[in-house]
C-alpha cells in the first residue's frame, strides 16, 4: 500500500507547480505508516505540526494566539528550507480556541510552497470532514483547492 500512496502523490506533484495552491491532502487508512513513507520516499522535511506550533504559542496569550497562527505556521514552513514538506500532526489547527479555518491556512501557506497535508478526517464529493458533528473541533471545507488523494 505504501507505494500506491506514493505514486499516487509523485503523479499529482508532477503537474502541481501549474497550479495556483500546491496543496495535497493524503486521506488513508494506514495513516501514521503512509505519512512518513512519504516523507521519506520523497526525501522531504515531515513537520509535526502539533508539536512545533504549540511550543510557539506556549508563550503568548489566549487572547493573542488566534492572530499569531499564520504567522507562526509560515515560520515553520520557512524554517525548514525545502520546497516540499509533510505536515502531520495537525489537529491543533482545529482547536476552537484558535478560531482558524485550517484548510484556508493551509492553501494560503501552499502558494508558497507544496505542502502535503495528512487529513485525519474524511472527503464527500471534495468536501473536506473533520471530526464529528457533536465534537468541538468538527469541521467542514466545501471545495478546497487543494488535490485531495484517498487510498481507502
Amino acid at each position: 500500500m505504501n507505494t500506491d500512496v506514493l505514486q499516487a502523490i509523485n503523479k499529482e506533484l508532477n503537474n502541481i507547480r501549474l497550479r495556483r495552491h500546491q496543496l495535497v491532502f493524503l486521506i488513508t487508512d494506514n495513516f501514521k505508516e503512509d505519512i512518513r513513507f512519504v516523507s521519506e520516499g520523497l526525501d522531504v522535511p515531515y513537520v509535526n505540526v502539533n508539536y512545533e506550533l504549540s511550543e510557539m504559542l506556549k508563550d503568548l496569550s489566549i487572547k493573542r494566539r488566534p492572530r499569531k497562527v499564520n504567522e507562526l505556521l509560515k515560520r515553520i514552513v520557512r524554517e525548514k528550507n525545502a520546497d516540499t514538506l509533510v505536515l502531520d500532526h495537525t489537529e491543533i489547527l482545529f482547536d476552537p480556541q484558535l478560531h482558524q479555518n485550517p484548510v484556508l491556512l493551509l492553501e494560503d501557506i501552499s502558494r508558497n510552497f507544496t505542502l502535503i497535508v495528512g487529513w485525519k478526517g474524511q472527503c464527500y464529493n471534495r468536501k473536506l470532514v473533520y471530526g464529528e458533528p457533536e465534537h468541538d473541533e468538527y469541521f467542514t471545507h466545501d471545495n478546497t483547492e487543494g488535490i485531495i488523494i484517498e487510498m481507502k
